[in-house]
């Protein structure tokens, strides 16, 4: 956790983009302790279940999706080689930052879409 949050003020401090990010809300901070917070972002550019949302895989059979794709991507960032990338794209309306993320060579929302986990936000990954 600190190696990620440690790039994440890395890549947030040498975009041109975004080189401070300032936040309407308080809500984007998860307070760890007392000397430690993380921040909500968002993959840009796609859309997964949400944790409680159940899918229907067959007409008899029904699947906890929100839980399928957290563990995807929990299994993904842990299992593909090379260093995590996580490049700030934008503040979205909830006020989470909206973040690119790269596994070595791998674009993780582009990954997550191919693989029918989450959907295209707009056109971003569609072909």
């Amino acid at each position: 956790m600190k190696l990620f949050t440690l790039s994440l003020l890395f890549c947030i401090n040498v975009s041109a983009d975004i080189a401070n990010v300032t936040l309407s809300s308080e809500k984007t901070l998860y307070i760890v302790d007392g000397d430690s917070i993380s921040m909500q972002m968002r993959i840009a550019g796609i859309d997964t279940p949400e944790m409680q949302q159940k899918c229907r895989q067959t007409k008899s059979k029904i699947i906890d999706c929100g839980r399928l794709a957290k563990d995807y991507l929990k299994q993904v960032l842990q299992n593909l080689p090379g260093e995590l990338l996580i490049e700030p794209a934008g503040i979205d309306h909830y006020n989470r930052i909206l973040v690119k993320v790269y596994k070595g060579d791998v674009d993780i929302g582009q990954l997550m879409v191919e693989a029918g986990i989450a959907f295209s936000y707009k056109d971003t990954y569609r072909q």
